[in-house]
């Protein structure tokens, strides 16, 4: 397993002084898809905040995430580093032995004078850096009250959504912007700040209270728009993901289908209302002004697209994610970007924003110039890999998979946008093909897969940090990140 050696700190030297960098607002968001009002992934989608979020600067509306899975994602993300390159490809390979060593973004800041602060989920698990020196203050995910059991009557442990018989302001995610809020306002003004606020919702189970239920009426609810015969064209390794016998034949058989997708809706709403108490809550703090926000959600998510669920497959509802930065003095309000990018060109991004130099492990392009202009030129592809060997390229029109056993998928998501007609097998399609898995390297040269260790969740670790620490309370009932 190829490993990044952590940087020695002290030939990082600040190009910016303290009263000269701006703040940072990063906000990582769990399991949310393009079911948001400016992406249109659903009609009934609405999300009023996160929307004038995004239009307060640059919007990234093909962004892929760099793994369809917590994990892999945001050890990609947080390290800039590729899962063929760490290691990381799934939930259960154990990311903290390989951060440890790397030279995260978090740690990054830390060590050049940024105050950072983090809260809710930004990794997948609290042991997932494999350190504890890596912020000024860690709180971990927030408290939930006690939770229901088999609501929809599928007894699939946190497969699972209903109405919640709970306040609004007693979820994890309201306290934890409660938390964020309070930062804004009072963190110490002698340094910078780097606040990452991560929220668990639309994460499973979706559990939120009866009034977001109430705003997607269970009898308007409209199903995704699917194909019945979508899985004839798929190799074997894409029906393999697919597992249309699993969660899917579950809920159709159970009469669910409408049930989960108005529980989606509404869980997402409940997410949106906290954006837009975080947002009012920049607005009327002293950093307004001087705040980068990052918006960021860790892949997508299918209700029923393929006959799929979760997340877990290379295709566009699993892979493409909400994205979008907004820097005062460099982007413009309300620019939009279709450029293919994904989630390994931001930390570079970030470094350039706040004048910090870029470790020399990030080799993947910053996005300082599509941000001054939305429209510059853009060469560069967005690769999403899920396990090793198992590829998806996307570039401004076609997205190319291909599976570890050389089965092959090619859509042109310009006239196909729902990604119904394999194109790979179409000679007429073949330079295309050739082109985007030129991006790929050689599967021998991908890192290997270790050993399966599976990455303990928010929940565990942060009981055992606590108790080891003597911490002074006794575990509580968390939003498990473990899927």
């Amino acid at each position: 397993m190829t490993r990044v050696l952590f940087l020695a700190l002290a030939c990082f030297t600040p190009l910016l002084n303290a009263a000269q960098k701006p703040d940072v607002l990063f906000i990582a968001v769990d399991d949310l898809n393009d079911w948001t009002g400016y992406l249109g992934g659903h009609p009934q989608a609405k999300t009023p905040n996160i929307d004038r979020l995004v239009a307060r600067g640059t919007a990234f509306t093909n962004t892929q995430c760099a793994a369809p899975a917590c994990n892999p994602s945001r050890a990609a993300l947080m390290s800039g580093l590729r899962p063929w390159t760490t290691g990381i490809y799934t939930n259960n390979h154990h990311a903290g032995k390989v951060l440890a060593d790397t030279l995260t973004i978090n740690r990054h800041f830390l060590a050049n004078g940024y105050h950072t602060l983090g809260g809710g989920k930004i990794y997948h698990g609290y042991s997932s850096e494999g350190r504890e020196d890596t912020w000024t203050k860690w709180m971990g995910l927030f408290p939930n009250p006690k939770m229901p059991h088999n609501l929809n009557g599928l007894n699939q442990s946190h497969f699972d959504w209903g109405a919640w018989d709970v306040k609004t302001e007693e979820m994890g995610d309201a306290l934890a912007t409660d938390w964020a809020i309070e930062q804004l306002h009072h963190a110490p003004a002698d340094k910078p700040l780097f606040l990452a606020l991560g929220y668990v919702k639309p994460h499973l189970p979706w559990y939120v209270p009866q009034k977001y239920f109430d705003r997607f009426p269970l009898e308007s609810i409209q199903l995704p728009v699917v194909k019945e015969d979508d899985l004839a064209d798929i190799p074997p390794a894409g029906l393999k993901m697919a597992k249309p016998d699993g969660d899917h034949a579950a809920v159709v058989k159970a009469g669910q289908w409408k049930h989960a997708v108005q529980a989606y809706l509404a869980t997402v709403s409940f997410l949106d209302d906290q954006v837009g108490r975080l947002l009012d809550g920049l607005d009327a703090s002293p950093r307004k002004d001087k705040t980068i926000i990052v918006w960021w959600t860790d892949h997508g998510w299918h209700l029923g697209e393929k006959e799929h669920w979760r997340k877990f497959a290379l295709w566009e509802d699993a892979a493409r994610t909400s994205f979008a930065i907004a820097a005062p003095g460099v982007t413009q309000p309300g620019s939009v970007c279709d450029a293919p990018v994904d989630y390994t060109n931001l930390y570079s991004t970030l470094t350039e924003l706040t004048g910090l130099p870029t470790p020399a492990h990030v080799k993947a392009a910053s996005l300082m110039p599509l941000l001054k202009d939305p429209k510059a030129p853009w060469d560069h592809v967005s690769i999403c890999t899920h396990g090793r060997g198992n590829h998806a390229v996307k570039d401004a029109r076609y997205r190319y998979i291909r599976y570890a056993d050389g089965g092959e998928e090619l859509y042109d998501n310009a006239t196909d946008p729902r990604e119904w007609t394999n194109l790979a097998g179409s000679a007429d399609h073949a330079a295309i093909k050739a082109r985007l898995a030129a991006h790929l390297i050689s599967p021998d040269a991908e890192a290997p897969e270790p050993a399966v260790k599976k990455e303990k969740n928010n929940e565990e670790d942060e009981a055992k940090s606590k108790k080891g620490k003597g911490g002074k309370k006794k575990k509580q009932k968390q939003e498990a990140a473990a899927e």
